[in-house]
């Protein structure tokens, strides 16, 4: 009897280690009319940083809740909210939301950001209180590309700033689009760097011979623009 309550437990504990991230999880929390929007797998160098822009789906609609997934609870994940008042969705959110990622783990990790988007008339657009009332300018604008990498391709991307604006940064990050964390070990096989020039920022991307079909990886390329 003894040796198999010893058995049960070692299997819980193994379920319990191999459990997919994050069962439950709390963008929709408490929120009506809630479009679950989940985003891709991002990759965080270790003691690294990452970014990923995510966007509601195409229409009236402004992201109300936000949560995140991580392979190591070395990660830890923020977004970037607009100035104004009262704090709500269409004032400090707008149609899409830029995650923010930093690890402290020695290894590679990942991240999955998650929205819960709501729709409202205002289609989400910026908040006129904020740009009336802040000292600081208009917040930034980010625009983002996403370039699809296969095993053994070398694929290029960019994004740029509308005329009226003016481009002050960019980035790129790997991610993988699968419903579970794939083992990080696929990021060694991608690779990608980006350059600005002009108002544009290009990405380029490529992937070994190695990298398994089945992680759907792709880089996102992203510029951020000031009104």
């Amino acid at each position: 009897m003894k040796a198999f309550l010893i058995a049960v437990v070692s299997l819980l504990a193994m379920a319990a280690a191999l459990a997919p991230a994050g069962a439950a999880t709390n963008e929709c929390h408490g929120i009506q009319s809630c479009i679950r929007v989940p985003g891709p797998w991002v990759v965080v160098p270790a003691h690294g940083t990452s970014q990923y822009l995510l966007t509601c789906p195409r229409g009236r609609s402004v992201v109300a809740g936000l949560d995140a997934q991580v392979t190591s609870r070395d990660v830890r994940v923020d977004f970037v909210g607009r100035l104004g008042a009262p704090v709500q969705p269409g004032a400090t959110t707008t149609r899409y939301a830029l995650f923010r990622a930093v690890s402290t783990s020695p290894r590679a990790q990942l991240f999955q950001p998650l929205l819960g988007c709501v729709p409202t008339q205002g289609g989400g657009g910026r908040s006129t209180v904020s740009a009336r009332v802040s000292p600081p300018g208009q917040s930034l604008e980010f625009r983002s590309r996403i370039v699809v990498i296969g095993p053994g391709t070398v694929r290029f991307g960019r994004v740029s700033c509308k005329p009226s604006e003016q481009l002050v940064g960019g980035w790129h990050v790997i991610a993988f689009r699968t419903k579970r964390p794939p083992p990080v070990s696929n990021a060694v096989y991608v690779k990608a760097t980006h350059v600005i020039i002009g108002k544009k920022v290009v990405v380029t991307g490529s992937a070994g011979d190695a990298l398994s079909i089945d992680v759907h990886a792709i880089v996102q390329v992203g510029a951020e623009c000031a009104p």
